[in-house]
This record gives C-alpha cells, sequence and structure tokens, in this order.
C-alpha cells in the first residue's frame, strides 16, 4: 500500500508539519516507522482522518486524488445525474471525483451507491434500450465504475484480523459485477472482513468456499437469470449444504416474488441500505469502520 511522509500529508491538508506530527503523537493519525525512524502514513489512514475530523483537502492530487476531491458539496440527486453523464463520457477522473465527495462527506456506502451509482447504471441501460446508447459505452461505463470502486476499497484499508468473513458474488451466468462489487464495500465499511469472489459463480464452488473459508455470511447478488428451473435446482441444493454453516443472504432484481417463493434464506435484501439494515441488527457486536462524527450528510 501507498505510504506518505509527514511533509507530504501535511501539504495535502494545508497545515504544518509540526501540528500533523502532532496529531500523530496523539493518535488520531496512525503511522508506522521506517528502519531509519521516519513516520509514513497511509493514503486510507489519512482520508479517515479527514472523514472523522470534518477537514477538508486542500491539495487532494498530494494523494493521488483528482483535484478539488472533498471539497464540493452536491445534493445525491446532482451526484447522480453527474455521474450519469461522467459514466456515459469515461470521464475516470470524475466518476472518482463524484464517489470520493461522497464518501468523504460522510454518506454510507450504502445510500450513494443505492442513490447515486444503481440510478445512473438503471438510466444507462433505459437509454441503451431506446437506441440513444451503445453497447459498448455501457460496458465502457461500467469499466470505469469498477475502477474506481476499487479505489474507494483501497481507501477503506483492512479491517483487524479479528473481523468476521462474509463473502459472496453471482451464480452462473449472472456477468454483472458491479453489485457484489458494491456489496463487498458496503460490508467492509460497517466492520467486515469482505471479500467478493466475483460473477459467475457456479453454486457447486460456492459451497467449496464456504466449507474452506467458513464465513458468517454469504451473500448471492442475481441480476439475470436464463433458466429459472435449473438455478432453484442448484440453489436448494447449495442452500440445503451450507446452511448450517453460514447465514445466506440473497438479492438482485432477478430474484422475483413467485422465484422467491421457492427459495429458502436468511434475507432478501431489495437494495444495500436494507442489508445494512439487516447485518447491522444482526450482528450488532460488528462497529462500522471510518463512522462519521459531528456532520450532516448531503441529502438529495
Amino acid at each position: 500500500m501507498k505510504t506518505l511522509s509527514p511533509k507530504q500529508v501535511a501539504r495535502a491538508l494545508a497545515v504544518s508539519e509540526s501540528s500533523l506530527k502532532r496529531w500523530c503523537d496523539r493518535g488520531l493519525l496512525p503511522f508506522t516507522k521506517t528502519s531509519g525512524g521516519h513516520r509514513r502514513l497511509t493514503v486510507d489512514s489519512v482520508l479517515r482522518f479527514v472523514k472523522e475530523s470534518g477537514r477538508s483537502l486542500a491539495y487532494p492530487e498530494l494523494l493521488g486524488l483528482p483535484a478539488r476531491t472533498g471539497t464540493g458539496q452536491r445534493t445525491l440527486a446532482a451526484a447522480q445525474d453527474d455521474l450519469f453523464s461522467a459514466l456515459l463520457a469515461a470521464d475516470e477522473t470524475r466518476c472518482r471525483q463524484i464517489l470520493f465527495d461522497g464518501h468523504l462527506a460522510g454518506i454510507p456506502l450504502s445510500r450513494l451507491f443505492d442513490e447515486v451509482v444503481t440510478p445512473a447504471f438503471e438510466r444507462i441501460g433505459e437509454a441503451w434500450a431506446c437506441g440513444q446508447v451503445h453497447v459498448f459505452e455501457e460496458r465502457r461505463a461500467v469499466e470505469t465504475c469498477e475502477r474506481v470502486l476499487y479505489e474507494l476499497r483501497q481507501a477503506l484499508g483492512n479491517g483487524p484480523p479479528a473481523a468476521p468473513l462474509a463473502i459472496g458474488g453471482t451464480p452462473e451466468p449472472d456477468p454483472y459485477s458491479l453489485a457484489t462489487a458494491m456489496v463487498e464495500l458496503v460490508l467492509r465499511q460497517r466492520g467486515w472482513n469482505a471479500q467478493s469472489l466475483g460473477s459467475r459463480l457456479p453454486l457447486e464452488t460456492a459451497q467449496a468456499a464456504v466449507a474452506q473459508l467458513r464465513p458468517r455470511l454469504f451473500w448471492l447478488s442475481v441480476s439475470y437469470l436464463d433458466d429459472e428451473g435449473r438455478f432453484l435446482e442448484e440453489y436448494a441444493r447449495f442452500y440445503s449444504r451450507v446452511q448450517s454453516e453460514v447465514v445466506v443472504i440473497v438479492g438482485g432484481k432477478a430474484l422475483t416474488s413467485e422465484l422467491r417463493r421457492h427459495m429458502q434464506y436468511a434475507a432478501y435484501c431489495d437494495n444495500l441500505q436494507h442489508l445494512e439494515g439487516f447485518v447491522a441488527a444482526t450482528w450488532p457486536a460488528v462497529r462500522t469502520r471510518h463512522a462519521r462524527k459531528g456532520r450532516t450528510p448531503a441529502a438529495g
């Protein structure tokens, strides 16, 4: 993971280096020391400090972020419009700024994804259905967003070794990887060690993953099915073999109410805020990572 010197971080925050070192000494900013005794700070610890202290980034580009990241205030509705345009234009810098602005403003990732990212992609899908957007533009938008989500994952950092494990993905033949990537980030922000296993996951290998990794939670995001009967058979076999070992949560637009009548699971979540609510109620001892103090996020 990339590390920074106190001087670089002080410049990014527009404070003196001595002030920054005092914050380090008070435990507000975690740091490590090189073999030569020099302090080094990680980007995720700096971003966590920015969120919790209510400070702004004067020069975010010094942390590898777009200029003006964390300095703009926008409603979620405006952020959705901005992201929709940026995704279609393949403006990765703009996409990164929009999502990091929301993150640094203290908006929970579940809400940011539910009210900004998901609706933006729904609009792209509608535009494609009307012939206003080419397939390549939709695919390019997904790739752009996935790269930004990876950077958000890096910004969250790693949880403590004792954090509970959650794994999940999408079943065969579902190719939609964004949903499972967003579930991973929401759970990581809630303090879990969450690992997406990706898309098109055969349920037989999902069962093997549960047996080998022994997670406390398994999620299945289902956005597309080509054979509902086959899926129900494979899912019933999977669930019967793992139900005593792990809590299974399902979600996704392909799981209609009729289909769910034939399924067993611990919870069905139709959006990420519902997922977060279920997890918070079921495991209240797991503390949210990087909780924001003192400021109210912008609302749409």
